[in-house]
């Protein structure tokens, strides 16, 4: 077998450990899922599971590395783009995986992988910011501006994720994209309040 066809297999088995491990985590705890219902949930062979993982906890750190890889790239490839057309990329990442971010976002491993996602986020924030702001895109202040801006966002994510998205997409692109062109309206006019000191 060619290497192509053997990447594309290995990742075909971990999409399908990734999709079972989904499904069991939104009927009990971590804990309590063995390799043996996981491997029957994925119908794939107990073997196979651990020629990639050590045990069920290594696959979910490999489930988060995966979105985490998966949202940094969206974020690269779509920096660009308006800020409504941005955050509807995003938006829609959340809505083609719904079950995947129900467990991310209101799981009980919820705290650690939005640490990750403001960590992840933060850097595109400071660098859009840089950009207009000078020498002061460096200052200590803008990380907390970053903090309050993306915990809040976050959290309004949350809520949507937990009212099983029964409010509008598009109503959630709109508020998100507002709020942060007010906020990087608000952080410009601070800039040339400064500069003009």
């Amino acid at each position: 077998m060619d290497a192509v066809n053997n990447d594309r297999r290995v990742r075909k088995t971990k999409r399908a450990l990734h999709e079972a491990l989904i499904n069991l985590m939104s009927e009990k705890d971590i804990r309590s899922i063995s390799v043996k219902s996981l491997t029957e949930k994925a119908d794939i062979h107990r073997s196979t599971f651990y020629a990639h993982y050590v045990d069920i906890f290594d696959l979910y750190d490999d489930l988060e590395d995966t979105v985490m890889f998966e949202l940094e790239h969206l974020i690269t490839e779509n920096f660009s783009l308006k800020l409504h057309d941005y955050f509807r990329v995003l938006f829609n990442y959340i809505d083609e995986n719904k079950n995947l971010c129900r467990l991310l976002f209101t799981g009980e491993h919820a705290s650690c992988f939005l640490a990750r996602l403001t960590d992840l986020f933060k850097a595109a924030c400071l660098e859009n910011w840089s950009g207009f702001m000078g020498e002061r895109g460096r200052h200590e202040a803008l990380a907390y501006y970053a903090e309050y801006h993306l915990n809040g966002g976050f959290a309004m994510v949350r809520r949507w994720v937990d009212s099983d998205f029964k409010y509008p997409k598009e109503e959630m692109v709109r508020m998100i994209a507002g709020l942060d062109a007010h906020i990087s309206k608000y952080l410009a006019e601070e800039q040339q309040t400064e500069t003009l000191k």
